[in-house]
């Protein structure tokens, strides 16, 4: 028993000394295109296969094909680092008010990451060209052809029209979404006409 007058509290045992904090972890970088391939060169193929309904990204897809809006959330998903990416809009060409084209606005696209980040997602595109219909990609003043195109350049004047800030895309579409479609990294249903 406790003896009149002494206190519990005097009973408790002093609390240890705070841990030390951790040491501080090196910045994260992005892996290199020649650090991506070896890391994925020997991956099994069932892991390549697995799907999973892509969420919505962060592509308004309202007036997209479904192509479109594949490649849209394939890409929100994979580079979390874009935050805007542009889709239907007004153009003198057909691209855009067809649905068939995005824009990947890439940050600090002047910066060496930002030509690595978006030369990644233009090469991520055209790796894909013939699932997503590519048609064409535009980065940096160039146009890179999809499956059976030529290719050109021209100078159109200032980095949004020289595709300097942002990555264009265009597929052929595949039509307009019925509601009823499911996107994975490597298919969808119902399969999209070719």
């Amino acid at each position: 028993g406790l003896a009149l007058g002494a206190s519990p509290v005097a009973l408790q045992q002093p609390s240890p000394p705070p841990a030390p904090p951790p040491p501080a972890a090196p910045p994260l970088r992005l892996a290199s295109p020649a650090e991506l391939k070896s890391l994925t060169a020997d991956a099994p193929t069932a892991a390549q296969n697995f799907t999973f309904a892509l969420p919505v990204g962060v592509a308004p897809e309202n007036g997209l094909q479904v192509k479109t809006i594949w490649a849209a959330r394939a890409i929100s998903l994979l580079f979390p680092q874009v935050t805007t990416i542009g889709g239907y809009r007004q153009d003198a060409l057909r691209w855009h008010p067809s649905g068939l084209a995005i824009d990947v606005m890439i940050p600090n696209h002047n910066s060496p990451e930002g030509i690595e980040l978006g030369d990644q997602i233009a090469g991520y595109a055209l790796a894909n060209a013939k699932r997503w219909g590519i048609d064409h990609v535009i980065w940096r003043q160039k146009i890179y052809p999809g499956v059976g195109r030529a290719s050109w350049t021209a100078n159109m004047g200032n980095e949004t029209a020289n595709h300097y800030d942002h990555v264009h895309i265009a597929t052929n579409g595949g039509g307009y979404p019925t509601g009823h479609e499911t996107y994975s990294i490597g298919s969808m249903t119902p399969t999209p006409p070719a």
